[in-house]
């Protein structure tokens, strides 16, 4: 276990408190949050004097230009400060700014793969809750499963902010390029992973140390001197805590107790930037120390490797992608075919059985219409017979409605005689015959 530590010297990070000292990195921080709160108003400023969805889209690009400077300005104090751990020249306020303004893109490149390698990860936790969902087997997957994800995502997180950032910071502000900080974080964590977490250890110890002392004396004397200047211009700090700094006008001391909070201010963001420099140095030995016993061209070649692997796998996926799309489509073209034709054959079927319908609606309105006809003629035939019967009674009726025939009497007959030429008969006081008309009397 010793050959592991011989590399690495855990007292170089006592330098972290030179940070201290280091006055050219603190103006730079001070530049950068002034122009930072500047650059503030003056987009709400904007914002609100042009107003509506312009106004909008003005204020976010103004606080997209304030992100910018303000992660310049970080990076700028960053490398004042690996310059300092190197023992090289600090490098003056432009050269620092534009070395600064350099990394933000890196910070950016870091931040996106991080995002894809962080969305890589749930959707393979998706997958597999997802087979989890099986009956039986799925419960005994998840009760493996969920578990060791939790796991890995927390290792994630520590990595990512333990390991992977504090030590990708001071690569970058060291000069390396994207692809070589990332290599150099990479081939530290593969071979000196316990010992940067344990230096991280020292490096808090140090901060620990480091902030006792400074706070030891300068919280009893802030708070002590500013309740006895602010009892001593006649406000009392408790109830203007309560009340908000529009009391002071009514205790006629705001102008004074106003310069006085704001220079606590002052000097209490002048102690915590201090404090973040002595971080950073520590954070620039720390790299410095751990890549001193790591071939970063090794760890570059093998993250090109690496790279060239995944970019490799990433063409065969798509070329497999496409492929399956291909397939796809000539699948989906056959479907589509298949679909045709067994279209076609319904609307054959579906003709025939129409026709077939057709010839049966025919047939069973031929039967209908003859039905009918024969209906209608025993109708007719009914009514013929009814008819006949009517005429038959009205026959018989007048009949039965003529005046009975007169009987001839005896008397008649005996005055009937004939005709003397033509023998028909005639009555005796007929003077000529009704028949030829020959003179009876």
């Amino acid at each position: 276990m010793s050959s592991r530590f011989e590399h690495i010297q855990f007292a170089a990070l006592a330098r972290a408190g030179e940070g201290l000292t280091q006055w050219r990195p603190l103006v730079m921080g001070f530049i950068t949050m002034v122009l930072c709160g500047l650059l503030t108003v003056a987009s709400q400023w904007l914002a609100s004097s042009v107003g509506g969805m312009a106004g909008v889209l003005l204020f976010g690009l103004s606080m997209l230009v304030v992100v910018v400077v303000f992660f310049s300005g970080i990076s700028a104090v960053g490398v004042m400060l690996m310059d300092k751990a190197q023992n090289i020249t600090v490098r003056g306020f432009s050269d620092a700014a534009f070395a600064g303004l350099l990394c933000v893109p890196k910070f950016l490149g870091l931040m996106l793969l991080s995002l894809i390698a962080a969305l890589l990860f749930y959707l393979v936790a998706a997958i597999i809750y997802f087979i989890c969902k099986i009956p039986v087997l799925g419960a005994v997957l998840a009760f493996v499963a969920h578990p060791v994800l939790i796991v890995v995502a927390s290792v994630l997180i520590v990595a990512w902010m333990c390991v992977i950032m504090p030590l990708f910071a001071p690569a970058v502000w060291s000069g390396l390029a994207f692809k070589a900080a990332l290599a150099s974080v990479i081939g530290i964590a593969r071979s000196r992973l316990v010992e940067v977490v344990l230096m991280q250890v020292v490096l808090y110890f140090i901060m620990l140390v480091i902030s006792g002392l400074l706070l030891m004396g300068l919280l009893p004397a802030a708070m002590s001197l500013t309740g006895m200047g602010a009892s001593v211009m006649g406000v009392n700090l408790a109830y203007l805590s309560m009340m908000g700094f529009g009391a002071l006008s009514n205790m006629g001391a705001m102008g004074s107790v106003t310069g006085l909070l704001l220079g606590l201010g002052v000097l209490l963001g002048v102690v915590a930037a201090l404090l973040w420099q002595v971080a950073v140095m520590g954070q620039n030995l720390l790299y410095l120390q751990a890549n001193a016993s790591v071939d970063s061209v090794q760890a570059e070649a093998a993250l090109n490797g690496v790279w060239n692997d995944v970019r490799k796998r990433a063409e065969d996926a798509k070329e497999r992608a496409m492929a399956a799309a291909e397939r796809a489509k000539q699948m989906a073209a056959d479907k589509a075919q298949e679909v045709a034709a067994a279209n076609e054959a319904r609307k054959a079927a579906a003709a025939e059985q129409a026709k077939v319908q057709a010839a049966l609606a025919a047939e069973r309105e031929a039967a209908r219409l003859k039905q009918e006809a024969e209906q209608h003629a025993q109708a007719v035939a009914r009514m013929d017979a009814e008819q006949q019967e009517q005429e038959s009674a009205a026959a018989a009726l007048q009949v039965d409605a003529q005046p009975p025939a007169k009987d001839v009497t005896s008397d008649q007959v005996s005055e009937q005689t004939s005709c003397t030429k033509c023998h028909e008969p005639v009555n005796q006081t007929d003077a000529f015959c009704g028949n030829c008309g020959t003179k009876l009397k």
